[in-house]
């Protein structure tokens, strides 16, 4: 660990971090001097000293007790990237020979929507309590969570707004929206979900907070009835649906794949392939 003397003889540690592949450095946030004043000096030695070993895109982490930092860091040349309820994130391009490379942060937002049908052949819909678009009735569902997958996702929001447990069967549809909230994209995934032979009977409890009317309808009425659909998507999933059901088409449905890296130093991860599977052996 680095130190440096100042003019008060305080000490200050030279901010290190974790190096990546492409040159750069995620700062330990642990070393952030304890005063503004020390900050800036030890922001400013940093600096000289990744530009003198080549470092290029820095990665500061400042906590969210600690935004007094944040305008010494811009000062010194850091911009926002992103913030949670523990930190705000800034960072610098160091390398003044090629364009800044360093990834934006939440380019789109994941939403799941659940297509429930019971052995009556009806499926579950819901009208929201505030909603863009009058008596529409639509398929309950929501945003994933930071970390969750499209199937656990599609099942909590299920449950959380229809009180019904549903279980994911494969993805029907999805949708892309280029910009949506906050200027992002958007994808919205249609999920067919099914119900266990136990469950059948189970009663809908809908949340009141979110929801205004939750009710069962025949699947082919509501695939039937453009003038049910508002919003045409809810149109082509209902129609998919009945083709799935029937046999006439499949689903996209999820496989895990593990993913072992090139680098002996990293561990291998997981990743999920949705494909249809329908002609395929299982």
């Amino acid at each position: 660990m680095a130190t440096l003397g100042n003019e008060n003889n305080e000490e200050i540690v030279l901010l290190t971090g974790t190096d990546d592949i492409y040159f750069g450095v995620t700062v330990d946030k642990s070393l952030l001097a304890k005063t503004p004043a020390l900050f800036e000096r030890q922001l400013e030695k940093s600096i000289e000293t990744w530009r003198q070993t080549k470092r290029r895109g820095i990665w500061l982490s400042i906590p969210h007790d600690r935004t007094e930092l944040i305008p010494i860091a811009q000062k010194l040349g850091f911009v926002l990237h992103h913030a949670k309820h523990d930190y705000v994130m800034l960072t610098h391009w160091l390398d003044e020979k090629d364009p800044n490379q360093l990834p934006s942060y939440a380019m789109s937002t994941i939403g799941v929507g659940g297509l429930v049908v019971n052995k009556k052949r009806e499926v579950l819909l819901i009208q929201e309590r505030f909603a863009y678009v009058k008596d529409y009735f639509k398929l309950p569902g929501g945003c994933l969570d930071m970390g969750e997958s499209i199937e656990h996702g599609v099942e909590r929001e299920v449950f959380e707004e229809t009180g019904i447990r549903a279980h994911f069967r494969g993805i029907l549809s999805f949708t892309y929206k280029a910009e949506f909230r906050f200027g992002h994209g958007d994808v919205y995934f249609c999920c067919l979900m099914t119900l266990n032979e136990d469950e059948e009977d189970q009663q809908i409890n809908y949340d009141p907070l979110e929801i205004a009317v939750c009710k069962w309808m025949p699947l082919e009425e509501w695939a039937n009835s453009p003038e049910k659909h508002p919003v045409a998507v809810t149109l082509h999933t209902a129609r998919k649906a009945v083709d799935v059901l029937e046999g006439r088409a499949g689903l996209l449905e999820g496989e895990r794949i593990e993913v072992k890296s090139q680098n002996p130093g990293r561990p291998p991860w997981d990743v999920m392939i949705y494909r249809d599977k329908s002609n395929t052996d299982k």
